[in-house]
């Protein structure tokens, strides 16, 4: 395990234009399971700054292991965002136990297939297929046989499993790893590596290499960031969410270490997607939004 003071991820929003269609989506094509359904509280508002939301609907979805990582809220009018060119969240990295069976059996009229299934140029132990979902968010679909070193990854046996990397798109690597790196007091990981779909959205040569970094979180989960040079910023909804991956949530050891160091409040919310009820809306330097929340005492 690793000292991290960030991590496990809880979990990521998306913002949805609308909020059944994508909701079943994930039910029918993933095997998700609806668990909650509740509405946009006062107290989130305040939290997102996001005051047009208020009494909006939210879903709350469980992957097959029984993990209820996946909230989508719904904003009718949010514009529509550009899967791989944007900075901000770019993509959400799961663990299912055979790709292969997920893309025979998913529905290709909903979520659509960027990347057919193939080992990792990094490992020969990761084999991966990326689509783009409802909410135009793009997923990792990733099948891990056996230990990656020095890498903290998660294996499973369910369908599907839990987010284990958020996938970030910068601008500037440098900049987006030196400050997560401060939040979590461990060093990441530079180097330069083939990104298929990236390469495949932006047209250009197949073997391009980007430069990326990857920061160890706990819970055998980890940040990646994909330094993109001509991403553009994230599409806002005025009094909302940023479009397609809205943000992630995040737990982290101390939380008021972290808004000290950050020079944010702390947030009280009871809500039963948080882990506890002390919650920091942070935003990073590609103006994407990470939740964290303080991780409940063992």
């Amino acid at each position: 395990m690793s000292e991290a003071l960030l991590g496990p991820v809880v979990g990521a929003t998306l913002l949805a234009p609308h909020l059944k269609f994508a909701s079943h989506s994930y039910q029918s094509g993933m095997g998700y399971t609806l668990i909650r359904e509740e509405v946009v509280t006062q107290a989130l508002c305040d939290l997102w700054g996001a005051p047009k939301l208020l009494n909006n609907p939210i879903h709350i979805l469980a992957a097959a292991n029984g993990d209820a990582w996946l909230r989508i809220v719904e904003d009718r009018t949010c514009a529509a965002t550009t899967p791989l060119k944007t900075q901000g969240w770019m993509a959400l990295e799961v663990n299912v136990a055979d790709v292969d069976v997920i893309r025979a059996e998913i529905d290709t009229t909903v979520f659509k297939v960027i990347g057919e299934p193939a080992y990792l140029q990094i490992s020969d132990a990761i084999k991966a297929m990326q689509i783009i979902g409802p909410c135009d968010e793009v997923s990792y679909i990733t099948q891990i046989d056996k230990p990656v070193p020095p890498f903290e990854l998660p294996m499973t046996k369910a369908r599907t499993g839990s987010l284990f990397i958020p996938v970030l798109c910068t601008q500037n690597r440098d900049v987006s790893l030196a400050f997560y790196e401060a939040l979590n007091q461990v060093t990441g990981i530079k180097f330069d590596t083939k990104v298929t779909v990236l390469n495949n959205a932006w047209g250009i040569d197949i073997e391009h290499q980007y430069p990326v970094a990857t920061l160890q979180l706990g819970g055998n989960c980890l940040f990646e960031i994909d330094q993109v040079p001509d991403a553009q910023p994230s599409v806002l909804n005025a009094g909302s969410l940023p479009s397609g991956i809205a943000m992630i949530t995040c737990m982290v050891d101390d939380i008021t270490f972290a808004a000290k160091q950050l020079n944010l409040p702390v947030s009280q919310i009871h809500n039963a997607y948080y882990p506890s009820s002390q919650v920091v809306l942070v935003k990073g330097p590609s103006g994407e939004l990470i939740e964290l929340v303080e991780r409940p005492a063992v």
